[in-house]
């Protein structure tokens, strides 16, 4: 007697079947990466935001070394399994490179603007979370122009980060740690308070 042959035996199982087993290779890969990338979002990153897309790493490449293990699975010979590693690379490329933050600054410059325009001129900051654009700013302060919206779990522990509207260029006056011009008179800033 014959035994079938794996091209045979792709063909035996159901179409609802095939489409599960994918879910299934790239689905906690998936859900790790747009973790990271929301991470990397924001200003000197969201530290709780990492705290999540760490573990959910560490499971994704347990489940993808699992599957390249298992004999008889049938995942061994898909294409799709090299699309894990290859969505790790790109993702781990696109969170150390500035485009998920500058993506999600012009998603939000328009209410950013606003609300910088909206503060009242003072020299002190005021606190309070308010959701502006995709990003909760926690304080802001506004005095001769200048506005700093300091923005909720960016940066880290002693870490302080968020974004700055600066029209005459002067941003070293701002007294921050380090700052990337982001566009026009926007700057993502951090203080490190160490």
């Amino acid at each position: 007697m014959a035994t079938p042959s794996a091209v045979d035996l792709q063909h035996q199982v159901p179409r609802g079947s095939r489409w599960w087993r994918l879910v299934f290779l790239l689905g906690p890969v998936a859900v790790s990466a747009v973790l990271t990338l929301l991470a990397a979002a924001y200003p000197g990153g969201n530290h709780l935001l990492a705290l999540f897309a760490a573990p959910a790493w560490l499971l994704s490449g347990l489940i993808w070394i699992s599957l390249l293990m298992t004999r008889d699975s049938g995942y061994r010979r898909s294409p799709w399994i090299v699309a894990t590693p290859l969505i790790g690379l790109i993702t781990l490329a696109l969170s150390n490179s500035p485009l998920p933050m500058r993506a999600a600054f012009l998603i939000s410059e328009p209410a950013l603007t606003g609300y910088a325009q909206s503060l009242p001129e003072q020299e002190r900051s005021s606190f309070g979370q308010e959701r502006v654009g995709l990003f909760t700013i926690d304080t802001a302060q506004r005095w001769n122009g200048v506005t700093r919206l300091g923005v909720s779990n960016a940066g880290g522990m002693l870490i302080t980060c968020g974004f700055a509207h600066v029209p005459d260029g002067r941003v070293e006056d701002l007294g921050v740690s380090s700052f990337d011009h982001v566009t026009g008179d926007w700057y993502a800033t951090c203080t490190d308070h160490d």
